[in-house]
C-alpha cells in the first residue's frame, strides 16, 4: 500500500542517470505516481544545460523500466531565475494540473529530493507537501559525467559511455544524439574547452575571481536592442550590450562604454545618461560559465521616434532592434541570465 498518491521530482537531470533513476525507484515505493518535473526548460544550449526538454524528456522515457513507464507523468518548468514566487507558482500549476488529470482534484503528495548543499534549497518552498528524502546512489554527479563526456575525444565515445552511470537506455539515446547532432556536439565541445582554457588562467590564485560586469537594456518605442555574440561562451546567441568592467572607471561609465562600442548606437552620450531608468545587481551564483560573475543592468528608456541606427562592433557579431512581443518568445536563444534580468527591470520601470 503506498503511502501517497502521487510523489514529485523535480531536477534538471543533464543528463538523467543512474542516481536519478533510483531516486524514481525510491519516489514509487512510496506513491502510487510519480511527476517527474523537468526544470530550465526553455534554456539555450550550453555545457551546463547541454539537452533541451524534449531531448531530456526522451532519456527519461528510455531509462524507465517497462513496469514504472505508466506511472510516471513528465512534465516541464521553465526558470525564473530573479522571481522566485513566478517559478513556485509554475511548479504548483503544474502539479495541481496533473493531480486533477490523474488523482480527480484531490490527492496526498510527497516532494521527493536529496539535500546535497545550497543548490537543494528549493526542497524547503512547498510547506503544502510532504518531504521524503532520498538516499543518493551513484558517486558521481551529473556535471562530473558532462565533464568526462565533453572532454573525451569522439573516438573513445563508446567507451567512455560505457563507463558511465548512466541507464543502457540513456547510453543508447546519448550515442545516437551525439551521432544525428555532430554540429551541436561539436559547439558544446569547443565551448566546453574554451571555460577550461579561461578558468584555467586563474588557477593559481589563492582565491576564486569574483568578475565584475555590466548590461544595458535599451528600450525605445517597443522594440529592445540586443546583440549577437561573436565569442564564446555563447557564440551566436542573443544578449544585452554589455562587458567587463575597466579598472579605472565607474559602473555607469563603462555600461555607457560597452553599450556604444557594441553597438554603434546613434543616441549622444547625455542623452543616454538622461535615459536611465532603473539599475539592478544580478549575482546568481550560476549565471556565468565563466565563474563567479556579478552585473550591473541599468534600464535605458529612450523617447519614442525613429530607432536609431546600430552596427555591431567589438565582439558583437551584429546589433539589432527586437520589438518586445517577439523578444518574450526567444527565451531559448538568449545568452545566459539576460531574458530574466530584462524581466524583473521591466517590472521596476
Amino acid at each position: 500500500m503506498n503511502r501517497y498518491d502521487l510523489a514529485v521530482y523535480i531536477g534538471r537531470f543533464q543528463p538523467f542517470y543512474d542516481g536519478h533513476l533510483a531516486c524514481v525507484r525510491q519516489a514509487l515505493d512510496l506513491a502510487a505516481n510519480l511527476v517527474v518535473l523537468v526544470g530550465s526548460i526553455n534554456r539555450p544550449r550550453n555545457i551546463r544545460d547541454p539537452f533541451g526538454y524534449a531531448e531530456r524528456r526522451e532519456m527519461i522515457e528510455s531509462a524507465l523500466p517497462a513496469d514504472l513507464r505508466d506511472r510516471v507523468v513528465i512534465t516541464g518548468v521553465a526558470d525564473r531565475l530573479y522571481n522566485l514566487s513566478s517559478w513556485v507558482a509554475g511548479v504548483q500549476g503544474a502539479v495541481d494540473g496533473i493531480v486533477t488529470a490523474v488523482a480527480g482534484g484531490e490527492a496526498s503528495i510527497t516532494l521527493v529530493g536529496h539535500r546535497k548543499d545550497h543548490s537543494s534549497s528549493y526542497l524547503d518552498l512547498f510547506p503544502q507537501w510532504d518531504f521524503s528524502p532520498v538516499e543518493p546512489v551513484s558517486m558521481l554527479s551529473a556535471t562530473e559525467i558532462r565533464d568526462v563526456l565533453l572532454g573525451e575525444g569522439a573516438s573513445d565515445l563508446d567507451e567512455t559511455l560505457a563507463a558511465q552511470p548512466l541507464p543502457d537506455g540513456v547510453k543508447s539515446y546519448l550515442r545516437d544524439w551525439i551521432g544525428a547532432e555532430p554540429d551541436a556536439w561539436e559547439a558544446l565541445r569547443q565551448e566546453w574547452a574554451f571555460v577550461r582554457r579561461y578558468r584555467s588562467q586563474f588557477a593559481a590564485l589563492p582565491y576564486p575571481p569574483i568578475f565584475q560586469t555590466v548590461d544595458a537594456v535599451v528600450l525605445q518605442a517597443g522594440h529592445i536592442l540586443m546583440v549577437e555574440r561573436g565569442a564564446q561562451p555563447g557564440r551566436g546567441l542573443l544578449a544585452l550590450p554589455g562587458g567587463f568592467l575597466d579598472v579605472e572607471e565607474t559602473i555607469e561609465d563603462a555600461v555607457i562604454r560597452e553599450l556604444r562600442e557594441e553597438t554603434g548606437i546613434k543616441v549622444p552620450e547625455p542623452v543616454l545618461r538622461g535615459s536611465i531608468r532603473a539599475r539592478a545587481r544580478y549575482d546568481d551564483p550560476q549565471r556565468s560559465l565563466r565563474g563567479r560573475t556579478i552585473t550591473d543592468a541599468f534600464l535605458f528608456e529612450l523617447r519614442p521616434g525613429p530607432l536609431p541606427r546600430v552596427k555591431g562592433g567589438s565582439d558583437a557579431r551584429k546589433a539589432q532592434w527586437i520589438s518586445l512581443a517577439e523578444f518574450q518568445s526567444l527565451e531559448s536563444r538568449i545568452y545566459e541570465d539576460h531574458y530574466h534580468i530584462v524581466q524583473d527591470l521591466l517590472g521596476r520601470a
